[in-house]
This record gives C-alpha cells, sequence and structure tokens, in this order.
C-alpha cells in the first residue's frame, strides 16, 4: 500500500508540471540541447549560441510574468 501511495504523489507533482508551460518549455530546450550535442543540429558560431541563449532566457522570464499561480493549485 506504501508503494501505491508513493507512486500516486510522484504522478499528481508529475502531471501539475507538466501544466506548466515553463516545465515544457524547459523541456523543449532538454531536448534541442540533446540534438544539438549528438547531431551538431544547429550549426552555429559563439555569436548565434549567445544570441539563443538570449532567447531561451527571455522566453523563461515571459514565462515567469504570465504564471498566475503555483503548480499545487493547477
Amino acid at each position: 500500500m506504501l508503494w501505491r501511495q508513493i507512486k500516486e504523489k510522484v504522478m499528481d507533482k508529475a502531471r501539475q508540471a507538466l501544466r506548466s508551460r515553463t516545465v515544457l518549455f524547459a523541456l523543449a530546450i532538454a531536448c534541442l540541447s540533446v540534438m544539438q550535442g549528438f547531431v551538431h543540429f544547429i550549426p552555429a558560431s559563439p555569436v548565434v549560441q549567445m544570441t539563443i541563449g538570449c532567447g531561451i532566457a527571455s522566453g523563461i522570464v515571459v514565462l515567469r510574468y504570465m504564471t498566475t499561480q503555483p503548480m499545487s493549485e493547477k
């Protein structure tokens, strides 16, 4: 029984996290980073990489300001 309760709590937290646009954005960035590391998906100079990094940071800031309630209430 204890294992089932722990599993349910973990799954509830995961479902709440996946409703967050910021978490989904972070997952997309992680996937792109893996693709870049293995496949060199984006052939980029350091200047382009810097621009992409600034765009990612800006996206996170925008998503943070769009957040209206904590994940525990979603």
